[in-house]
């Protein structure tokens, strides 16, 4: 296909750079947008003087610490967009919760164990501290008994193997 395809106009210096471009300079990914093998993108790159300094300038530009610098702070902002995102799902969940009937309109019920899993992921994803259970609430109690069990427990200092043979 690659053949055909360079013969046909499909692979050119233009294409190439577009590529390399969208993939940030990872060879094999150009490579799979364009529909050949690396080996095949390293030949096309080997035999343009143009696609040659392209990629020196990509690589100028990738061992640069103001592109580190500037990748960090990219993923930051998206990372920090994507959780205001999330927040605001979480508080649309959150107020579907609050304001559901109990039966809803076509009949079907959802049960309380899976509103409660619903609601706990949503104030999970809002951030929002998780409301401090009552004194009385078995799994806080079981968490301190298994702490303490843990923190005062004998350890085992050594394992003596017993084998026993039963013959019939």
């Amino acid at each position: 296909m690659t053949r055909e395809a360079l013969r046909a106009g499909l692979i050119s210096e233009d294409t190439v750079t577009a590529a390399l471009m969208s993939a940030r300079g990872d060879l094999f990914v150009a490579s799979s947008y364009l529909g050949v093998t690396g080996r095949e993108l390293d030949g096309y790159i080997r035999a343009s003087e143009h696609l040659q300094a392209f990629c020196a300038a990509i690589g100028t530009v990738k061992t640069s610490a103001d592109y580190k610098r500037l990748s960090d702070e990219q993923f930051e902002d998206e990372l920090e967009r994507l959780t205001k995102g999330y927040r605001l799902e979480a508080l649309s969940v959150i107020h579907e919760i609050a304001t559901e009937a109990i039966v809803s309109d076509d009949g079907s019920k959802m049960s309380a164990a899976e509103k409660e899993v619903k609601l706990k992921a949503a104030i999970a994803l809002r951030g929002a501290p998780e409301a401090k259970a009552g004194a009385n609430d078995q799994s806080q109690v079981l968490a301190e008994l298994n702490e303490l069990y843990q923190q005062n427990a004998p350890r085992i200092k050594s394992v003596r193997a017993v084998q026993i043979e039963y013959q019939s």
